[in-house]
């Protein structure tokens, strides 16, 4: 079996260029890395999707076990004269080696020569991703186009330095197992140590079989078998794909590992639910993230608030339900936009996930998602704010595919972002008029909206949501012998009740007086409900609030632990009540003020009840 060796990069006579290069060149952008890190290494695994199948990707959180330590010293210490510029030595020997693992199956895994100056005849996977640096992409409607995403892997590893694990097609051979370990360091010169001769080298180091002037993988059965001495996933006999293996990753923000873990299942929902959604079938991803044994569950993004609201929006586009935004001058259709509104009971302050903060969506969202052909997420677009602290919107824009080569030209290296700027010609227009059409469409959206409410409600509830009318028609029909009255509406959507029929002049009579109406009532969404009370008094009113569940229907027990709607106050000829029921003389008139359940229907019954006699009436 070949032992596998570590061999560094001298700079050769026409130059070559350093680690810090290669590092420096995603920048220091000021998002979370793990959020870059989440991007990047699922746009490679999705780009190296197979067809007809769905593309497992799976983030683990691992410790080098007692069994494996030893193999981990072993087969990875550096020579005594490369101790110092590769790092790694003082660590596999410690005994908490920490690992942070990207699990792709279901994908083509890296293929292609193995040696830089070799001709390639279709694939470049491995020379790209483990020699090279800014590749052009080779991947139809792919989402890297630079190649610089492998950088965040080494800037993640506190030593600079990954293995990469791959199982893929060979020429002829069948399915074939790769297996090296990569290295950014800082350049150095040889003359630091006696044994080398006097050259600088650029930093840049691979493990494996090490030939004279260049590295090679270990392959097939060696490979296999230095994976399992490491402990590293193994495939199954028909099974391709790659394990990138972060060493010693940079997790210090997270006091226990199940926070990051957590916060790694999050930004996987934030990042990559628009190529998750189960209606994609066999063409999606299907993700996890594991940590310490334990499984931490994704988000269900069409599940998780505010994250249900982009996808609604993304499926309307999809459908056809959306706007066509198209160039004037040049006319050129630039891509689909829809957009979900909401009319919402206020995040409260700090409530957020980190990686809802990270993808730059802190609260209720007022946000656009960019996506191009691949349908990952480019960037959450903050747009204006609304009139409401009670109004959310988020919308979708997906660039046409036959503009793809264009909207992906205007992305920076880390992917997150058009700029305009750093095209030129119509590309330039193209992209520069898309963020104008976007505006456009949220700026007429929003004015149509309060003019809604102003002519319905006279309230100034902002941009407050013009769907309340939608489900008037959805009131409960009430017997005309019922004791009480009753009247439906929304979870911020207004309906009405009926009206009863004549009652004996000693009966209580509670009637309402009004459709419930949304209002706003100290920074929250409440229902307000009309009533009229006559016969005998004083009369004790007691509501019945439960959540409709549509024609004729009711909520009689919640579940446990479900939210149902409360009463906030009463008002009266006497002023403000809080109790759960109120007692007034009659005849009189109550409005009654309730907080609903966030996007329920309300269903509002009032109770009337002689206080002298103790009777219901």
């Amino acid at each position: 079996m070949i032992v596998p060796r570590w061999w560094s990069q001298p700079f050769p006579p026409t130059g070559a260029i350093a680690s810090e290069g290669i590092r420096n060149q995603l920048g220091r952008p000021p998002v979370d890395p793990l959020t870059v890190f989440v991007r990047e290494t699922a746009q490679n695994s999705w780009d190296a999707r197979l067809p007809d199948r769905p593309t497992t990707f799976r983030l683990e959180l691992t410790t080098v076990s007692p069994t494996h330590r030893p193999n981990w010293e072993r087969l990875l210490s550096p020579p005594a004269n490369r101790e110092e510029n590769l790092g790694i030595g003082k660590l596999v020997r410690t005994s908490n080696l920490r690992l942070l693992s990207v699990v792709d199956r279901g994908t083509k895994g890296l293929g292609g020569p193995t040696r830089a100056d070799e001709l390639a005849v279709d694939r470049r996977d491995w020379v790209s991703f483990v020699l090279n640096v800014g590749e052009k992409r080779d991947t139809h409607q792919g989402g890297g186009t630079y190649g610089y995403g492998k950088a965040v892997l080494y800037r993640l590893s506190k030593v600079g330095t990954i293995l990469v694990y791959t199982r893929t097609e060979g020429p002829g051979t069948g399915l074939e197992s790769r297996l090296i370990g990569i290295a950014m360091r800082s350049s150095f010169d040889g003359r630091e140590s006696p044994t080398d001769e006097t050259r600088p080298f650029t930093g840049r180091h691979w493990w494996g079989d090490a030939q004279e002037g260049y590295v090679e993988p270990l392959r097939g059965p060696d490979a296999d078998s230095v994976a399992r001495q490491l402990g590293l996933q193994p495939f199954a006999d028909d099974e391709s794909g790659t394990t990138l293996v972060v060493l010693d990753p940079d997790l210090d923000d997270f006091e226990e590992i199940g926070d990051a873990a957590r916060h790694l299942a999050d930004t996987i929902a934030w990042q990559l639910w628009p190529i998750m959604l189960p209606e994609r079938g066999d063409n999606r991803l299907v993700a996890e993230v594991r940590a310490s044994g334990a499984t931490f569950p994704v988000p269900d993004p069409a599940d998780t608030y505010p994250l249900e609201m982009f996808v609604d929006a993304y499926r309307a586009q999809r459908d056809g339900d959306g706007q066509v935004l198209e160039c004037g001058n040049p006319r050129r259709k630039l891509g689909t936009f829809a957009v979900e509104n909401r009319f919402v009971v206020p995040m409260a302050p700090g409530s957020a996930s980190l990686a809802a903060e990270c993808a730059g969506v802190p609260g209720d969202p007022h946000h656009v998602c960019l996506m191009r052909a691949p349908e990952l997420v480019v960037r959450y677009l903050e747009q204006t704010e609304t009139g409401s602290v009670n109004r959310a919107y988020a919308g979708v824009f997906r660039a046409v595919d036959d503009l793809d080569d264009v909207f992906a030209a205007a992305e920076p290296p880390t992917h997150d972002h058009w700029v305009h700027e750093q095209l030129t010609g119509h590309d330039k227009t193209f992209v520069r008029v898309t963020f104008r059409r976007i505006k456009e469409q949220l700026a007429s959206y929003r004015a149509s909206v309060v003019a809604t409410v102003k002519a319905e409600s006279g309230v100034a509830l902002g941009a407050a949501s013009n769907f309340l009318g939608g489900i008037v028609a959805a009131a409960f029909a009430r017997p005309d012998d019922a004791p009480h009255s009753r009247g439906s509406a929304g979870g911020g959507r207004g309906a009405g009740g009926g009206r009863p029929s004549p009652a004996p002049r000693d009966k209580v009579r509670v009637t309402d007086l009004s459709d419930p109406l949304v209002d706003e009532r100290d920074g929250r969404v409440v229902l307000v409900q009309r009533f009229s009370v006559t016969g005998p008094g004083p009369v004790r009113l007691e509501p019945r609030l439960s959540v409709g569940l549509g024609d004729r229907a009711r909520e009689d027990e919640a579940p446990v632990g479900a939210a149902r709607p409360r009463v906030l106050s009463w008002f009266t000829a006497d002023g403000e009540q809080t109790g759960e029921t109120c007692t007034v003389s009659t005849p009189s008139e109550v409005e009654l003020v309730v907080v609903p359940v966030p996007n329920t229907i309300t269903d509002i019954s009032v109770v009337g009840t002689r206080v002298q006699e103790g009777i219901a009436s």
